[in-house]
């Protein structure tokens, strides 16, 4: 009972800058207990284990993309469920250029040159001097007539005025 009085005579005897001064050095002692706990739980332990065990082999885009390349040759295939539609587009795609002029059946391609840049890639020059129809080989007439610019804005104006003279 002793006790208890002396604890209220003590709570009594404090101003309010006092108990002010009293919480605010609670509630900060709380902050840096709380503070120190958040930094204990995020602390990363696998840094110290880098520190205290061999250094990891560091991968790069090239490695991971090595991986990637190994996994997809790897995986088997899976089949793919195509409806009538898209069976007939399948069957019905052109992939290359010269599946497009097999298909029109019209022309058949003449290279003039061929290279070789990597192990799968071919770049082949096309002859357009010597494109081959079926039945004649036809040689294209490259000679194009332009006019100037003055000369194709004089036309325009003269069929703009014989447009008007006619209505």
């Amino acid at each position: 009972m002793n006790l208890l009085n002396d604890a209220i005579s003590f709570l009594q005897t404090l101003s309010f800058v006092d108990v002010v001064f009293f919480v605010a050095v609670l509630v900060l002692m709380l902050l840096i207990i709380t503070l120190i706990y958040f930094i204990n739980e995020n602390k990363d332990n696998s840094s110290l284990d880098i520190i205290y065990e061999e250094k990891p082999t560091q991968t790069t885009e090239v490695d991971d993309l090595k991986a990637i390349t190994e996994a997809l040759e790897n995986a088997e295939p899976s089949n793919i469920n195509l409806n009538e539609y898209e069976e007939e587009q399948e069957e019905k795609a052109i992939i290359s250029y010269e599946e497009l002029l097999k298909h029109r059946n019209d022309f058949a391609l003449n290279y003039s040159e061929e290279e070789n840049l990597a192990d799968d890639l071919t770049v082949k020059k096309v002859d357009l001097d010597n494109l081959v129809n079926k039945e004649v080989t036809i040689k294209p007439n490259l000679n194009v007539t332009v006019i100037s610019y003055e000369k194709e804005e004089a036309f325009l104006e003269a069929l703009k005025t014989l447009q008007q003279n006619l209505n």
